[in-house]
């Protein structure tokens, strides 16, 4: 019997570990804190009358990745991911939200060597929107988003257009050349919301900690009436939504700097799912969806390519081997 218990607990501490790792992450049956969406439209509506006419999109770079590193149990085909910024467009004005990948974290970020793609032009024109733009922000502090941010090549033209919540401040530094953010990017003055705020016409920041301490999606409301919510990293692809499954716990330890709130982010996923049910409508965009994204763009949902005034700086080139 001794030699059993020998071999039986081994198996059983390995079998329930890599279900805890590798398997466990399915959201809640309700979730305590939803997207009021309502609160968002009553938002919108008080606030002026000129929405904005589309949102476009900048994919700077893509890659492929095993099925299950996106979602929890799923052996079955590969995940393609991108990496995106996102352009909202006024007739008068622009806001630009996400700062993406340069040259250099593409390759350091490397899943697939014949896949890995990236666009230096898309990067070149989401660094020359941010500084002819009304206002530059982040859905969150991981360096997939905030490259263009805290390696923008014009600090000082960045900095006044630059509207960041301490908490994605303070971890930019690490993705700085060196680990130093210029001066000017440093000094800007942090804002933190507390709840759902109209920060521009048919545009409402909400802040949704969870993957990141300073994590923000963004209600919008076209002059058609289309609404978007761009959701960052809650989840990274549609199929999180509709599965009720969110990422494997091991990439939590091995890629988030900063770590997640995995009991948060998964009442979040919940509260999508409920949220996409109730509001059929309702584009979701996730940021790292390839194959969904591009359905968007191809049925005229997103725009691609950003708008440029003035105009383009060069590309970024990618580094050499």
């Amino acid at each position: 019997m001794k030699w059993l218990i020998r071999v039986t607990v081994p198996i059983l501490v390995i079998a329930v570990g890599t279900w805890w790792l590798l398997l466990d992450g399915t959201a809640p049956k309700t979730a305590d804190n939803g997207f009021e969406i309502a609160e968002y439209r009553q938002l919108v509506a008080a606030g002026a009358d000129d929405l904005p006419k589309e949102i476009r999109i900048e994919q700077v770079g893509s890659d492929l990745a095993p099925g299950f590193a996106a979602e929890v149990g799923n052996f079955s085909a590969d995940y393609a991911t991108t990496y995106t910024s996102f352009q909202i467009v006024w007739p008068d004005q622009t806001i630009v939200i996400g700062g993406a990948i340069d040259a250099e974290t593409s390759k350091e970020m490397e899943q697939s060597e014949d896949d890995r793609k990236f666009d230096g032009e898309a990067y070149g024109r989401v660094t020359a929107a941010m500084i002819s733009t009304e206002k530059v922000l982040i859905t969150h502090e991981h360096l997939d988003h905030v490259m263009a941010v805290a390696r923008h090549p014009e600090p000082a033209q960045l900095a006044p257009r630059l509207h960041l919540n301490a908490a994605q401040l303070a971890g930019l530094s690490q993705f700085a050349k060196g680990g130093i953010l210029p001066s000017e990017i440093a000094g800007v003055a942090t804002e933190d919301f507390e709840k759902a705020t109209l920060i521009a016409p048919g545009l409402v920041l909400i802040p949704t900690p969870g993957h990141t301490a300073g994590s923000r999606s963004f209600f919008v409301t076209l002059e058609n009436g289309a609404e978007y919510l761009l959701i960052g990293d809650i989840v990274w692809k549609m199929s999180n939504i509709e599965n009720l499954k969110t990422r494997p716990r091991l990439l939590q330890y091995i890629l988030f700097d900063p770590q997640e709130n995995r009991s948060r982010v998964l009442e979040q996923v919940r509260a999508l799912h409920d949220l996409k049910k109730s509001n059929p409508n309702l584009i979701i965009l996730p940021s790292h969806d390839k194959i969904y994204l591009d359905s968007l763009v191809k049925a005229g949902t997103l725009q691609s390519k950003f708008n440029i005034e003035p105009p383009l700086t060069s590309p970024q080139q990618e580094p050499s081997p």
